[in-house]
């Protein structure tokens, strides 16, 4: 009960320390009593009193509809004091069952407002908004000390188990863009390692001599050292050997027109005609003297042509 009245034995009283109370003299309030012994009149006289500690009230489990139309479950606990017993006892019927409304309500009103991530992340800045809008009342009522816990927010499973799955998706998105972007910075690092070993041969060199050095640290690899010289032409080039040594291409040959008792050859990329016993007679023309015929250097546009060889007459 949140008053009783105090049983007299000709008129006196003990009041407990830790009660409050108020006198009361033919119904009308005539002053307050200490805790201790007392004295009041039989009949025109009445002692109420209440408790002065820190009261708790159970907040029964009610079911709340959330900003986004989730519906979940709160409980809780509330404590308070009263510090003013001429107003909770006189100027309230039932301060204790009306506090606890209070609560109750002022619960639904403010999570009403909050999103179901607030409710289950920021209990307790909940509970402190929850204080502050029962504090503006319950001050009127003589109570102060008002401490308020949300002790659960449930939900229904099929509800939680959809939730879970929607963070777990977003969380798995997450992950994705993140290796994605790693992948991303790897490849630049490594598309700016290559430039920079293409641009020193000595570099390369000294990255293949560190790339042994970690493969000879295995004692289960054997690491046969070969000159960095003798693998430049044997890498594959667009997807075919060199081999040990690479030809170039032969020249394209040379179209032969005679005009008159004159032989002259054209050039295959610009038509510049020569005369072939003019060029044949001289070797200073044959670009390519390993090769067979004569190998010549277009003076137009400096393409590479073959004639065949003439014979001595």
């Amino acid at each position: 009960m949140s008053k009783k009245s105090v049983i007299t034995f000709f008129g006196f009283y003990v009041i407990n320390q830790d009660e409050v109370g108020v006198k009361l003299t033919l119904g009308r309030y005539s002053g307050l009593v200490e805790p201790g012994l007392g004295f009041c009149i039989p009949i025109l006289q009445q002692v109420i009193t209440t408790k002065s500690s820190i009261q708790t009230v159970d907040l029964p489990n009610q079911q709340v509809v959330l900003n986004g139309n989730i519906a979940v479950t709160i409980s809780g606990t509330l404590h308070y004091r009263v510090v003013d017993c001429q107003q909770a006892l006189l100027q309230v019927s039932d301060y204790n069952h009306s506090i606890r409304q209070l609560a109750l309500t002022t619960i639904s009103d403010v999570l009403g407002t909050k999103t179901i991530e607030e409710v289950r992340g920021n209990k307790s800045a909940i509970a402190e908004e929850i204080e502050r809008v029962i504090r503006k009342t319950s001050t009127k009522w003589g109570i102060a000390d008002v401490d308020i816990r949300l002790t659960d927010a449930s939900m229904d499973n099929n509800l939680l188990r959809a939730m879970m799955r929607e963070t777990e998706a977003s969380k798995e998105a997450s992950a994705q863009k993140i290796r994605a972007e790693a992948d991303q910075v790897t490849a630049q690092i490594f598309s700016d390692a290559a430039k920079t070993l293409a641009s020193s041969p000595g570099a390369m060199t000294l990255r293949v001599l560190q790339t042994l050095s970690d493969i000879s640290s295995d004692k289960s690899t054997v690491v046969v050292p070969i000159p960095y010289e003798l693998t430049q032409g044997i890498i594959p080039v667009n997807g075919e050997n060199k081999g040990v040594t690479q030809q170039p291409p032969p020249p394209v040959l040379a179209e032969i027109a005679l005009s008159g008792d004159q032989l002259f050859c054209f050039c295959p990329s610009c038509d510049h005609k020569y005369k072939v016993t003019d060029v044949a007679k001289d070797s200073r023309y044959d670009k390519e003297p390993s090769m067979p015929g004569q190998q010549l250097s277009c003076g137009r546009c400096h393409s590479m042509f073959s004639i065949p060889k003439l014979r001595a007459s």
